[in-house]
Order: structure tokens, then C-alpha cells, then sequence
């Protein structure tokens, strides 16, 4: 995760949209007259050839009038005109975005989901049959090569989640080859300087553009209205509880790597009842110090695990490390591994909040005092 690490969707103007549906109804009116003096006698002797065909039509309009639709790609606007049909995702978790809508059968390829698992630990059991359904290019993050030779119309990845500022993996370069991008909201904060603040609004406005990006909205607004019951049904619980320090610690030992005031692990600890030790830095993932961890003295700590070095080895460096041993929360043993696409932008923060309001707050569920 070293190398880790928008507003709603533009639409169509109310006359714009109301000029391209009566286009639509004028060509469906003239389509059916003319069919109708043709097969009405077979129309009649057919009932269920006559409504398969009107299903296939009212199909047909409903995909019609959902394009062009523009959604707003960390500020830039790009259309469509269609659902994409070579779509590919760089890592495990814009991948399980892309399960979580019924996606599949929409892409050609995914990069870095393997690579991104707790070491030998499978995929979530949620989305295992959809990973088995997508081909798999590499276990790291894409380079241009061998993106461009999958021949793709999208791209679904994130700043510093394989786009990279000043290099040709970046959403203008990539356009010259025909691909479209969407980026992570979380991951805008590299390129926005506009952007202050993230919160798990940022992953539902993924979902939703996606929902209109492959016009399966219905779908997109069912995952996020499951993530906010499964959130909203612990939160209350905990809103009034005091507040429990916490040090999200991704990585490194000589300086660690951190999800501060713009990565996901902010919000997900606000809305699990901590507060992060880091979160009026207002930077996406970055180094922090030692020095820094220890004058806060968090009361907990979350660990990123993913490849390796394992959760349990990061564990044993802070339980070892003579700068980190005496921190409360390692006295206490206060660790909460959670997988990296729990703590970056998926369906799965909702997971991850919960497991730390239940990890935080225990008490407040009967649970025992490590929340499990």
C-alpha cells in the first residue's frame, strides 16, 4: 500500500432529456406502425411472440434513454454513450465494487486483487465466485503495456492506486487509447487540492456512478443502502460514547506509513466511535514519524494487512520496537488487523466500520473486551 494511496453525476438537461426521449418515441411510434401493417396477423395468432416482442422493445428504449450520461471524474467531466463492454479494474478493492453490481460479464481483465490479499488468505467469500469469473493480468498494479494490449474501453483505478501524476498512466493519456477512467473519490484528494475532506459518502459516490456509468442504478443503490443500515445499526449504539484514540499503521519501521486526515481509515474510524491520531493532516496516505505516534499515545491500532509483512509481524515490530513498545495501545494489546480492501474504498468499509465499533465499544454489544 505504499503506492496508495466526486460530486454526483452530471445528467442531461430537463430539455436535452425531454428532446432525445420524444426522438425515441417518435422512432418507436414509426417502427411499430409499420411493423404492426406487416405481422399483425401473425402478432395475433402469437401472443407470447407479440409480448416477447414489446419486452424487447421497452428494453431496448429503457437502455436508450439512459445514455449519454457524464459523470465527473475528480472534477473532469466524462460521457458515455454506452456501457462499457471491455471494462478493466486495478485492485482487489475497485474489483469488488465491480462484483458487488453484477459487473462481470462487462470486463476483460483485473490487476493487483491477488496481490492485495492478507498473505494465504483467500478472497472474500462474498465476492470469491466473482473474482473466479474475471481474468486476473497480474497480481501487481498495471503498467501501460499491458493495459493497452487487453484493448479496454474503461478503467476503473484511483490516484496512486495505478494512475500516477507525471507519468503516461494518467487519465488524459490514457483517452488516446480509447480509454475511459473513473477514478476513486478518495484518491481525487492527490489531484484536487479542493478536496478537505473524505468520508464514506466517497465510496457510495463510486457505486452511483458506476450504477450510471453500466445503467444498472437499481443495483447500485440497493449495495448502498445495505451499507448504510449495516453502519446506522451500530453508530447509534456508540454516538455518544466517549471517543477512543487510534493509529492506523499501514506500514514501514523506520517511518510508518499511515491513512491520515484524506484516506479512507479516517472516516471509517469516525464513524466506528475513535478519532485518528492523524486526522487533521490533511493528506491521502503518507509517512508520518515515530516521534509523532508516541507523543499521541493512541489507545488503539489498526493494521493493515495485506501481502507481507503479515498482521501478525507488523504486531510483533511494535511489541519489539523499543520506540513502540510502551505505547498504550501495545501495552493493552489494542490491535484490530483489517484487509486492505476493508480499509481502502469498497463495499467492504461498512464491514470494517463495523468491526471497529465493535472492537472500540464492546461493551456497548456484550461483547467480551477484545470485541470479538
Amino acid at each position: 500500500m505504499a503506492s496508495l494511496p466526486r460530486p454526483r453525476p452530471y445528467r442531461l438537461g430537463k430539455l436535452q432529456g425531454s428532446a432525445l426521449l420524444s426522438v425515441l418515441v417518435t422512432v418507436s411510434a414509426v417502427l411499430t406502425a409499420c411493423s404492426s401493417s406487416s405481422s399483425s396477423q401473425s402478432a395475433a395468432s402469437s401472443p407470447t411472440a407479440a409480448n416477447s416482442s414489446a419486452s424487447s422493445s421497452s428494453s431496448a428504449t429503457a437502455a436508450a434513454t439512459a445514455y449519454p450520461v457524464t459523470i465527473s471524474d475528480c472534477g473532469t467531466p466524462v460521457t458515455f454513450t454506452q456501457a462499457p463492454t471491455r471494462a478493466v479494474s486495478n485492485d482487489i478493492n475497485t474489483t469488488e465494487d465491480m462484483i458487488a453490481l453484477g459487473l462481470e460479464s462487462h470486463m476483460v481483465g483485473e490487476f493487483a486483487a491477488s496481490g492485495s490479499l492478507p498473505a494465504g488468505k483467500p478472497f472474500p467469500a462474498q465476492f470469491a465466485a466473482g473474482f473466479k469469473q474475471i481474468h486476473e493480468v497480474s497480481p501487481d498494479y498495471f503498467t501501460l503495456e499491458q493495459l493497452v494490449a487487453l484493448k479496454p474501453d474503461f478503467l476503473f483505478a484511483g490516484w496512486n492506486y495505478g494512475l500516477q501524476v507525471g507519468t503516461n498512466l494518467t487519465p488524459a493519456n490514457l483517452a488516446t487509447y480509447g480509454i475511459k477512467t473513473l477514478a476513486l473519490t478518495e484518491s481525487c484528494a492527490h489531484v484536487e487540492s479542493s478536496k478537505q475532506s473524505v468520508s464514506i459518502d466517497d465510496t457510495y459516490t463510486d457505486l452511483t456512478d458506476l450504477g450510471e456509468i453500466f445503467n444498472v442504478r437499481q443495483k447500485a443503490t440497493q449495495v448502498i443502502d445495505s451499507m448504510k443500515a449495516q453502519i446506522a445499526a451500530v453508530q447509534a449504539k456508540v454516538a455518544s460514547l466517549p471517543k477512543v484514540t487510534v493509529f492506523d499503521y499501514d506500514s514501514g519501521t523506520a517511518a510508518p506509513f499511515t491513512g491520515p486526515g484524506l484516506a479512507m481509515p479516517n472516516a471509517e474510524i469516525a464513524l466506528g466511535g475513535g478519532t485518528n491520531i492523524f486526522a487533521s493532516l490533511k493528506q491521502s496516505w503518507t509517512s508520518v514519524s515515530w516521534e509523532q505516534v508516541v507523543k499521541a499515545d493512541p489507545g488503539c491500532i489498526i493494521i493493515n494487512d495485506y501481502s507481507t509483512p503479515s498482521a501478525a509481524a507488523k504486531e510483533k515490530f511494535l511489541e519489539t520496537s523499543p520506540i513502540t513498545k510502551n505505547l498504550t495501545a501495545v501495552k493493552n494489546r489494542c490491535f484490530l488487523p483489517l484487509s486492505y480492501d476493508e480499509v481502502t474504498p469498497s463495499p467492504r468499509n461498512a464491514e470494517a466500520i463495523v468491526a471497529i465499533v465493535h472492537w472500540l465499544h464492546p461493551s456497548a454489544f456484550g461483547l467480551p473486551a477484545d470485541g470479538s
